[in-house]
Formats: C-alpha cells, sequence, structure tokens
C-alpha cells in the first residue's frame, strides 16, 4: 500500500487521520461504500479502513456537513455497522475535530493553541482526558466534548 496508506489524508484544507482499526475489515464495513460514488471508490489511492473512512468523511463534506458533524456520522456509521478503535481527527486549520471510540484520547491547552493526541506525550500537568464515544471540537472559541451516541446516522445527499 506505501505511502498512499499513510495519515495524514489531505484535500484542499483538510487533514484527517485515524488512529485505530475497523474490526472484521473490509467485509464488515462494506455498508460504508454502499453509499459511495463508484468513481471515488476506484480512484481511492489505497484500500484501508483508514482511507475508506477518510473518503466517507470527504463525502460528508461536500455534502455540506461540518467537521464535526461529519466525523461524529461516520464514526456513529462505522460503529453500528463494524465496530472497533475509530479514533479520528480533523482539522481545517482553524479548527480541530475529534473523535474517540474503543480507544484514549486527552487534549491540553496551552499559549500556542490546543494539542489532541491519543494519550499524553510528557508529564507536564494539563492534560484532559476524553471519554471513551465522545466527539472533541477545538476552536478558537475553546475546547468542547459532546457524547457519540450509537445510533445510525441520518443518510446524507452523496454528491455523485
Amino acid at each position: 500500500q506505501g505511502e498512499a496508506a499513510v495519515a495524514p489524508f489531505s484535500t484542499g484544507r483538510y487533514l484527517f487521520s485515524h488512529n485505530g482499526a475497523v474490526t472484521g475489515w473490509p467485509t464488515s464495513i462494506a455498508r460504508l461504500t454502499t453509499e459511495l460514488a463508484p468513481a471515488e471508490l476506484m480512484a481511492m489511492e489505497a484500500v484501508s479502513d483508514s482511507a475508506l473512512l477518510w473518503l466517507v468523511v470527504h463525502q460528508r463534506l461536500q455534502a455540506g456537513e461540518r467537521m464535526a458533524e461529519a466525523l461524529g456520522n461516520t464514526v456513529r456509521l462505522a460503529a453500528s455497522t463494524a465496530g472497533g478503535r475509530l479514533n479520528l481527527l480533523l482539522t481545517d486549520g482553524r479548527a480541530i475535530a475529534a473523535t474517540t471510540w474503543g480507544d484514549t484520547l486527552c487534549w491540553r491547552a496551552d499559549a500556542d493553541g490546543v494539542v489532541v493526541a491519543s494519550e499524553p506525550y510528557d508529564d507536564e500537568p494539563g492534560w484532559t482526558a476524553v471519554p471513551d464515544r465522545s466527539l472533541l471540537v477545538a476552536s478558537p472559541d475553546g475546547v468542547d466534548t459532546t457524547p457519540l451516541p450509537l445510533d445510525v446516522p441520518p443518510e446524507v445527499p452523496w454528491t455523485r
């Protein structure tokens, strides 16, 4: 698969990363592909769980969902069909949206901004653990976390 299968995935102003694994890949998550344009699937540079999740998130962004909605809806859909460790992170250079599902996630704010990581990378104080099955949004307005319910998100009008 090479470098094409390694995060971060990017398009335009967006950078995306997946820390985790989809249980039963690829069969378990095939349902996510039914709503995608065939040309998009065939144009994937890498065939991996992370690349497919990025394609779903990107399609949701193109359909008009905000970053938090796109990540949250993608995780809820993936969790309802496959499960696994679904820590997704998306930034547009101004804000960060991240999910934790089956794995750890934390954040820390300092004078330089906000850091979001799978686990603290130093012993400095100020790290805040994000509860499992949550969505984090860090923006210039602050950091908010909300629970992610396990219900299937609504369909979106995919662009084809």
